[in-house]
């Protein structure tokens, strides 16, 4: 194989005597990579270097991250040997829909709803801080302080380059604050939805399937206003969760209620025919007028049962309705974690500096393949009419000017 160290890409005649094709020539083995390493190394430690001042900037400069947790239970009172759902089945087996208040399946989903979470953010904080108490969406929503706005500028133009230059192209309606008499400001439909999302974004919700047990975390860069934030999706679930059953058990004590008004109206009616029958005909002596009596006494008699049924179920429906509302049971409540969960320091750099080496790598595999491919004429043509036409294009030209 040939040692030339200049020009890898040459055959020598040590080559062409040892019979080494022009195919297995031309490709880039192990050991032509790893003697391009050595010869540049220094352009390797340069990427690992860029790299790891980028992950020692990302790791300084994303702040402390806390997470608080609690875990919630729901519990349901049921009959022995009949469950109150089956119950009520049984009882409202007319109505069609036999659903009873909200299953602890559609607990995430409610959390994560929109009513939720505008509860949440327009719910009042201590913020230790700033000393005060806020809003969270006007905490969010707060103007940056010098060492804020120089962390974001600084990122803005490092590890976010990205999705500031994004921002360039994006229209950027100019908002106006309205505020109340009180002095209290009046946030717009935008702003209220982009703190929805981000409640959502920093808001996880795992639902334990044998056990039922819920685990809600949310995350901030304060750990006591973790734990408040965490208790307040608690007890806007609560609230939430009472209003959805209280809505739908109204709909179906509105449906008894309904049928026994009418029972009672029928029954009157009822009652009002055979009284002015009876009237009518004091002492009935053809048997056409005695069986018409009698039907009439059947019919009231039937619709006083009917009646005195109906109420029955009405009854048991409240009891069932009362014995099985929603009661979610906090197991463990959250409280300021001590230590963050995020960033992971440690991790970034040596993430960095893993991935700074397969960069290196990847630039020495691409370099010894140009150069090679260099070798040839036609190659070397077409790469010198390649800077031919990148530096006669107007943006070079525009770059050159000064």
């Amino acid at each position: 194989m040939s040692t030339n160290m200049t020009d890898p890409g040459q055959r020598t005649e040590e080559d062409n005597k040892l019979g080494i094709p022009h195919e297995i020539d031309m490709g880039i083995s192990f050991l032509r990579i790893v003697l391009g390493l050595v010869y540049h190394r220094q352009i390797v430690v340069a990427i690992i270097g860029v790299f790891i001042v980028l992950g020692l900037l990302t790791a300084l400069l994303s702040p402390s991250l806390y997470t608080a947790t609690a875990l919630v239970v729901r519990e349901v009172e049921t009959s022995p040997g009949l469950s109150a759902r089956t119950m009520f089945n049984r009882l409202a087996g007319n109505m069609g829909d036999q659903t009873v208040g909200v299953t602890p399946e559609t607990y995430p989903d409610i959390l994560r709803s929109h009513e939720v979470l505008l509860a949440v953010a327009k719910s009042p904080f201590f913020i230790d801080d700033l000393d005060t108490t806020l809003k969270l969406i006007g905490y969010y929503n707060r103007p940056p302080d010098l060492f804020g706005s120089f962390s974001q500028g600084l990122k803005s133009v490092t590890i976010g380059l990205p999705k500031t230059l994004v921002g360039f192209f994006k229209e950027k309606s100019p908002g106006k604050d309205t505020v109340t008499e009180s002095g209290e400001r009046i946030f717009s439909a935008v702003e209220e939805e982009r703190i929805a999302r981000l409640l959502a974004d920093n808001l996880y919700v795992k639902v334990d399937p044998m056990s039922g047990v819920m685990s809600i975390s949310y995350t901030t860069t304060n750990p006591r206003l973790s734990a408040q934030i965490a208790q307040s999706f608690i007890d806007h679930l609560k609230i939430r969760v009472q209003g959805i059953y209280a809505y739908n058990s109204e709909g179906k004590l509105t449906y008894f209620r309904n049928r026994l008004n009418e029972a009672d109206y029928e029954l009157v009616q009822s009652g009002k025919i055979l009284a002015k029958f009876i009237d009518s005909n004091l002492e009935p002596k053809t048997a056409k007028l005695r069986t018409e009596l009698e039907r009439l006494k059947r019919q009231v008699t039937f619709k006083t049962e009917l009646y005195s049924h109906l109420q029955t179920q009405l009854t048991q429906v409240e009891l069932e309705l009362k014995r099985n509302q929603p009661v979610i049971t906090v197991l463990q409540a959250p409280f300021p974690p001590i230590s963050p969960s995020a960033p992971k320091r440690k991790r970034i750099v040596m993430l960095s500096l893993i991935l700074g080496g397969l960069a290196g790598i990847f630039a020495i595999v691409i370099k010894t393949a140009f150069e090679r491919q260099m070798v040839n004429d036609v190659s070397r043509a077409e790469w010198f009419e390649i800077k031919k036409i990148v530096l006669q294009s107007r943006p070079m030209r525009w770059i050159r000017r000064p």
